[in-house]
């Protein structure tokens, strides 16, 4: 097995069919079937169920396109690392972000490392919090910048901002809502967009007060609540530090104060950082020790 060979994989998986594979690789299909048999060969499973038109990967090739991914990934930031180091841009940072994560606390730490890393390119990745833990594992990414709740055993974790967990809908919904402060006995009426990893803890919160909420939309991510809550689906229940994102949305505060949700930055325990991202990590731990 070589990178060639894993490139050959990748761009089959990609196309769909040998055909469109080789056109992209500009080569000729019997070289790249070859090159498969060959893979197939060495590990003695087959990767491939190959149809009239096109082809599906078996479950060993789901596996291996995962390995082959993320060894292609590493191939390539290796050669912009070095890249960088060459023409003086002292490396990259490789942070997964949710969407929301855009609190003044993550900015601010942010920007007082930029200003003793000035030449650090930042890479990005978007994702909710599971697929943010997901590329962490995998190497993907260094850092993630992610909400609680989660699992977080094998992770290192520091916590940036706490807030509680609002209402927020259109205006014909706000309407007919108490003003002020509002209880879930409020909302029972009302149908609700939620957070997935949230949905057993507001069954659990509706049922300590003999309620069943009417849940009208489950989703992994804030843009997504905002967006069905502006469109007038129902009333999102989100963390207040995203209202600024919102559009034509009010809001009320929940009495339930243990409805709260941490914006937090993690790294795996069993990792070596590159020096990018170990300073950033330690940026953050200085900003908050300094708070206190």
């Amino acid at each position: 097995m070589n990178l060639e060979q894993l490139t050959y994989f990748v761009t089959v998986v990609e196309e769909g069919t040998i055909s469109g594979a080789a056109r992209r690789l500009n080569m000729t299909q019997p070289p790249l079937s070859l090159q498969l048999h060959n893979l197939e060969e060495e590990f003695g499973l087959k990767l491939f169920e190959r149809g009239a038109r096109q082809i599906r990967l078996t479950e060993a090739g789901h596996h291996f396109y995962d390995y082959a991914i993320r060894i292609l990934d590493l191939r390539d930031n290796a050669a912009e690392e070095m890249k960088n180091l060459r023409t003086g841009r002292k490396g990259s940072l490789r942070i997964g972000v949710v969407s929301s994560a855009s609190c003044e606390e993550f900015f601010h730490g942010l920007n007082r490392f930029r200003k003793s890393h000035e030449r650090i390119q930042f890479k990005i990745y978007d994702g909710n919090t599971y697929q943010l833990l997901n590329a962490l594992e995998k190497q993907k990414i260094e850092l993630a910048v992610i909400r609680t709740p989660f699992p977080g055993a094998e992770l290192d974790i520091l916590n940036i901002k706490t807030d509680r967990i609002i209402a927020a809908a259109t205006e014909q919904y706000i309407e007919k809502l108490p003003k002020g402060t509002i209880s879930f006995k409020d909302l029972k009426d009302h149908p609700l967009i939620i957070y997935r990893r949230w949905e057993k803890i507001i069954k659990e919160l509706f049922s300590r007060e003999k309620l069943s909420p009417n849940i009208r939309c489950i989703n992994d991510d804030a843009r997504t609540t905002l967006q069905w809550a502006e469109a007038g689906v129902g009333v999102a229940l989100l963390p207040a530090s995203i209202m600024p994102l919102a559009h034509n949305l009010s809001y009320r505060e929940l009495s339930e104060t243990e409805l709260t949700s941490t914006i937090c930055i993690a790294k795996r325990r069993d990792r070596v950082l590159s020096e990018s991202a170990e300073a950033f990590f330690e940026c953050f731990r200085n900003e908050i020790g300094e708070s206190l």
